[in-house]
């Protein structure tokens, strides 16, 4: 028995060491700052998604804008609810000059409007439309007035451009320059230049259970932290419309110009859960768990 125990005691501190040698493996494969970067920049980006779906979903098409006008004269649930819990989305307004362009389309979601998903939106999006939705050079610019997600805010402005010859589905470019402000009061500058491609739902405007977005392309960030970095699209970033996170694609990480990382979101699963790739190691993170550098 007592050799039983001592052989029992010697595989339980093996097999501890070789946890705490993995799990010290694993919490070095990263830098504070490169874990800062990765995790706040993931942060940044789930938060940018949101606008551009909101974006989309109510100035994307002339049949969306068609449903948006005929909302104001009914109480609007029926088309745009149910992405909302409640059933109730933004309150919107519209202003038409004559010949029907510019276009301006008010989204105000008051002091909180909460998604099914768990995430609440508040303050005002304004989207300028120049000419009809989805004619070949057409600009939605897009500004913010004490907009939030959740306790993140946003200011700043993004052009969206309709390129018709790009990609099989529904194509926009995407410029913007805008500051994300998070909860504890550090910020991130990002400078993008994004193509975003609605690859299917595009279809069924006022539905979002079908929708799926393709984007790519790179962000440049600066940090009120101190540091700079970007990301630049490997494989094509994969949005779905019923899930809060990016589900699949892969990015590229670089501090300082110098890569160091890659992310890769998943396989398509809605999960909050992404891996990081440095020198051949892998390590899982998970998506919305923001960082601060340790050593500031």
């Amino acid at each position: 028995m007592k050799k039983l125990f001592l052989s029992l005691l010697a595989l339980a501190t093996v097999v501890l060491f070789s946890c705490n040698k993995d799990e010290l493996g694993s919490s070095n494969l990263l830098s504070s700052e490169e874990e800062a970067i990765i995790s706040n920049d993931a942060a940044a980006e789930e938060v940018s998604e949101v606008v551009d779906y909101e974006v989309d979903l109510f100035s994307g098409s002339t049949e969306s804008i068609s449903l948006v006008s005929s909302s104001l004269k009914t109480s609007g649930t029926d088309f745009f609810g149910g992405r909302y819990r409640f059933g109730l989305p933004p309150v919107i307004t519209i202003e038409k000059t004559d010949g029907g362009f510019p276009m301006t389309i008010t989204l105000d979601y008051g002091e909180g409007t909460e998604l099914i998903n768990g995430r609440i939106i508040s303050g005002t999006i304004s989207i300028v439309l120049s000419a009809p939705p989805r004619t070949n050079g057409a600009t939605r610019t897009v500004t913010f007035n004490n907009f939030y997600v959740d306790a993140v805010n946003i200011a700043g402005t993004r052009t969206m451009t309709f390129n018709a010859g790009e990609g099989n589905g529904i194509t926009w470019n995407v410029v913007g320059s805008f500051v994300i402000t998070f909860s504890d009061g550090t910020y991130i500058e990002r400078e993008t230049e994004k193509t975003r491609e609605f690859v299917a739902g595009y279809d069924t405007p006022g539905d979002f259970s079908d929708d799926v977005f393709n984007i790519s392309g790179f962000v440049n960030s600066v940090s009120s932290e101190g540091y700079t970095f970007s990301r630049v699209t490997i494989t094509p970033l994969v949005r779905l419309g019923t899930c809060r996170y990016i589900v699949e694609g892969i990015v590229q990480m670089s501090m300082n110009d110098e890569v160091f990382a890659e992310l890769n979101y998943g396989d398509g699963t809605c999960d909050d859960i992404a891996t990081i790739t440095k020198d051949g190691e892998e390590r899982q993170i998970t998506l919305g768990k923001r960082h601060r550098i340790r050593n500031l």
